[in-house]
C-alpha cells in the first residue's frame, strides 16, 4: 500500500545489442498496490525476436505518492507518484544507451492505473514535451477517476483521515502547528499502515490516494486537455477490455433504484441533467429469468448492455456504466486526442483502438496473455487462449513497440489461422 523506500527500476535487455527500441512498463494497482517484480516481458520479447530493450518500474504509492491538499501544495509536492514516473524517463533519457536501448525509441505502456499514469505523462506540461522523453504509448484500460484539484474536498479530506490515523491530526490541533510537518516526522512503516487504512476505507471500487490536478505537471483534467489534443508523443495503442467493470461494482445492484444510488454514490459532480440522461441511455430490457447469459446476437434484445457471460439487467448495466466511464471513454479520449492535431505546425500524431474480448474479458485478462507462454519459448504456464492468438496479441503490442505500426505481418496471421 505505499513504501518510501521504493524508487527502483528493473531493465531486462538482449545481449550484445545497441540501439534498440525500449518499452517503459508502469504497473497498475489503483495507485496503491502492487509493485514492479509481478511483470515479466520476456516471453512478447521473444515472440518479436528480442527486439526491444525493457525497463519495468516502481514508484511511490498510496499516500506517499498521491497525498494531496493545501499543506501538500503550499509545503509539498502534489502528484509524488506522477513526477517518479517522469523522473525514471529522464534517466531512461539519459542512461538506456548503456543497455543497448534508443532513447529516441521509447515506448511508454502501462495498465489501468498504470494506463492512467501513460495518459497523464502525454499530458504533462500541457502536451508542451512533445517527443523529448517518449515517442509512442499504449495504454490497456487506462484508469480515469474522479480528478479534483489538489486543494478539493475529497483528497482533502483523505489527507485528514491519514493525519487521524497517525496521531497528527490531534496533535496539530492541541499544539496549534501543520500537519504537513507532524506528517514528516512519522515513521514510515506508521504511514504505510495508515495509508492502508484510509486506502480500505473507501468505497468500492474507490481509492483513497490519486493523481490530481497540481497545476504544475498536470494543469488541467484529463477530459479538458485531451479534447484540445494536446499530447506528448507521436503515436498511440489504446485498449480495453469488453468486460471491465466486474471487479468495481458490488454484487447487491439489483434494481434501477440501485443503480441510481451507485450513480450519485460514485459520480457526486453529475447535475440532475447528466443523471437523467445517464438512466435513459443504460435503462435496461425485460429479460426471461431462465435466459441464458451471453443470449444476444447483439441487433435484437436482449444487448450486450444488459447481459453478458457474468451478468444480467441492472448489475450488468452498473458494470458496463463504471467500465465506460473509468477505462474505455480515457482510451477513447487518448485516440481521439492523437488522431488530431493541437497546432498546423505540429507533427502529425497516430493512434489505434482494440478491445479485448476472448471471454471472460475481465479487467487485466489481456496481460496474462500478453505475458503467457507460446510455442518456442522456454516458458511451461497454462495457456487458455490458443497459440496462435497469443503471438498475434503480443505481435500487435511487440511490434508497435518495435517500428510503431501493430498491423500484424501476413506470416503471423497465417499461422494465427492454422491455429
Amino acid at each position: 500500500m505505499g513504501d518510501e523506500d521504493c524508487l527502483f527500476l528493473n531493465v531486462f535487455a538482449p545481449a550484445n545489442k545497441t540501439k534498440l527500441p525500449v518499452l517503459f512498463w508502469i504497473h497498475g494497482g489503483g495507485y496503491g498496490q502492487d509493485w514492479a517484480a509481478n511483470y515479466d516481458f520476456s516471453t512478447m520479447a521473444k515472440t518479436v525476436g528480442n527486439g526491444f530493450v525493457t525497463v519495468i518500474i516502481q514508484y511511490r504509492l498510496g499516500a506517499f505518492g498521491f497525498a494531496s491538499s493545501a499543506e501538500i501544495g503550499h509545503f509539498g509536492i502534489p502528484n509524488a507518484g506522477i513526477q517518479d514516473m517522469r523522473f525514471a524517463l529522464e534517466w531512461v533519457r539519459d542512461h538506456i544507451h548503456l543497455f543497448g536501448g534508443d532513447p529516441s525509441r521509447v515506448t511508454i505502456a502501462g495498465e489501468s492505473a498504470g494506463g492512467g499514469g501513460v495518459m497523464l505523462m502525454t499530458m504533462a506540461n500541457d502536451g508542451s514535451d512533445q517527443a523529448s522523453l517518449f515517442q509512442r504509448a499504449i495504454v490497456s484500460s487506462p484508469y480515469l477517476p474522479t480528478q479534483w484539484r489538489h486543494d478539493d474536498m475529497q483528497p482533502s479530506q483523505a489527507y485528514y483521515d491519514l493525519a487521524a490515523r497517525t496521531g497528527c491530526l490531534e496533535t496539530t490541533i492541541t499544539q496549534n502547528g501543520s500537519v504537513f510537518n507532524c506528517l514528516q516526522s512519522v515513521e514510515s512503516n506508521i504511514l504505510q499502515n495508515a495509508s492502508a487504512f484510509v486506502s480500505m476505507g473507501t468505497r468500492w471500487g474507490q481509492w483513497a490516494f490519486l493523481p490530481v490536478t497540481d497545476g504544475k505537471l498536470i494543469t488541467e483534467r484529463p477530459t479538458k486537455q485531451l479534447s484540445k489534443a494536446r499530447v506528448n508523443g507521436l503515436a498511440i495503442l489504446a485498449g480495453n477490455n469488453a468486460n471491465e467493470g466486474t471487479l468495481f461494482v458490488p454484487p447487491d445492484v439489483q434494481t434501477r433504484d440501485d443503480f441510481l444510488a451507485r450513480i450519485r454514490l460514485n459520480y457526486p459532480l453529475l447535475t440532475e441533467e447528466n443523471i437523467t440522461t445517464i438512466m435513459r441511455l443504460y435503462e435496461v430490457e425485460e429479460i426471461p429469468p431462465m435466459e441464458s447469459l451471453y443470449s444476444t446476437n447483439g441487433l435484437t434484445p436482449p444487448h450486450a448492455t444488459s447481459l453478458s457471460g457474468v451478468a444480467s439487467g441492472w448489475l450488468q448495466a452498473a458494470y458496463n456504466l463504471y467500465a465506460e466511464a473509468t477505462f474505455v471513454c480515457p482510451a477513447m479520449f487518448l485516440a481521439d486526442a492523437f488522431s488530431n492535431r493541437s497546432e498546423p505546425s505540429l507533427p502529425a500524431k497516430q493512434a489505434w483502438r482494440y478491445q479485448y474480448s476472448p471471454p471472460p474479458a475481465f479487467h487485466d485478462d489481456d496481460l496474462d496473455v500478453l505475458m503467457k507462454s507460446v510455442q518456442g519459448t522456454n516458458d511451461t504456464d497454462g495457456a487458455d487462449e490458443s497459440t496462435g492468438f497469443r503471438i498475434a496479441f503480443q505481435s500487435i503490442w511487440g511490434r508497435f513497440i518495435i517500428d510503431g505500426d501493430p498491423t500484424l505481418h501476413e506470416d503471423t496471421v497465417s499461422s494465427t489461422i492454422q491455429c
